[in-house]
């Protein structure tokens, strides 16, 4: 009979770059770039993490690039993340602060890619990432610690709404709307039946006053023309 497994397997925490993220404070403390975002984490940017690994801001730069491919570096860094529950999409995160794009790496991946530096990466081993390794939540504290009193970007405010004015137009009441030329048509019709009303009332005084009127055709004529 197999027998059961007693280690329980836990669910990575797979973090994917929110479209509504953005820079609430940055600063750059001895040449190491920083900030926090509007979620409240904290990240390092690609010179500020290089700066700290003791490498070359390209050596970072094609790490990001070479993230979803299956290079021993980077499925080594993809290890350590595992090891402590989490999974990235993406290297880093491109966001935008004072008009200058950032690329921001979560304090998460900063351990990872630090861990390599100081451990696994063979010659290119760096004592200067050893001694900016941190264990835990010490990351996040030594950035919290660093940007302390630096200015806090306010979030920005939502845009207001702008309504335009529309032109409304009363109808009478019980009677449909019509279309210019429905319009004009009708009032054309006014037009000709007030015109013809007109006509008809002059004809009648004209036949009633005829002289030739007398010799008894005033009834017939009468009835004719509605008098």
């Amino acid at each position: 009979m197999p027998k059961a497994k007693t280690a329980s397997t836990r669910k990575r925490r797979v973090k994917t770059p929110a479209s509504n993220l953005y820079i609430v404070q940055y600063a750059e403390v001895n040449g190491i770039g920083m900030g926090r975002l509007s979620d409240g984490s904290h990240y390092l940017t690609q010179r500020g993490l290089a700066r700290l690994c003791g490498v070359q801001n390209a050596h970072i730069g094609t790490i990001s690039r070479d993230w979803m491919l299956d290079k021993p570096r980077i499925q080594t860094i993809k290890t350590r993340l595992a090891a402590v529950n989490e999974e990235r999409a993406a290297a880093h995160t491109i966001l935008t602060y004072q008009g200058r794009r950032q690329y921001c790496y979560d304090v998460a991946v900063c351990q990872a890619i630090l861990a390599y530096y100081a451990h696994d990466a063979g010659r290119q081993v760096q004592a200067e990432a050893a001694l900016n390794t941190y264990d835990g939540e010490g990351l996040s504290a030594y950035l919290s610690h660093m940007l302390d009193g630096f200015t806090v970007v306010p979030e920005p405010e939502a845009e207001p709404l702008k309504f335009q004015p529309v032109e409304v137009v009363e109808a009478p009441v019980n009677e449909p709307e019509h279309d210019a030329v429905t319009r004009m048509v009708m009032a054309y019709a006014q037009l000709s039946f007030a015109m013809a009303q007109a006509y008809v009332t002059w004809l009648r005084t004209l036949m009633q006053t005829a002289a030739w009127n007398r010799l008894g055709l005033y009834v017939p004529l009468r009835g004719f023309v509605g008098g």
